[in-house]
């Protein structure tokens, strides 16, 4: 992940921002005390939180597996939609 100080962030903040939504990478800002922030495409923040989400309910966690299993033992099928 690349890392950026503070002063370098603000020196140029929209280049900054066009290029954390361009690579679809994290950048880590680094504050004079030391601590970080962490700049993401709203995209993938929302993608993060919606796997959060679905992973934190075990029955949810249990069904992804299964699936997951089928598709390994290649038992797939394929269903036409209705109405398409």
């Amino acid at each position: 992940m690349q890392a950026v100080t503070l002063a370098e962030a603000q020196r140029d903040l929209e280049r900054l921002l066009t290029q954390v939504i361009n690579d679809a990478a994290p950048t880590s800002v680094v504050l004079a005390s030391g601590q970080q922030v962490v700049l993401v495409p709203l995209d993938e923040y929302a993608a993060w939180q919606e796997t959060r989400y679905l992973l934190a309910s075990p029955a949810n966690v249990a069904h992804l597996q299964r699936s997951l299993a089928e598709l390994a033992n290649g038992d797939v099928s394929e269903k036409k939609l209705l109405g398409v």
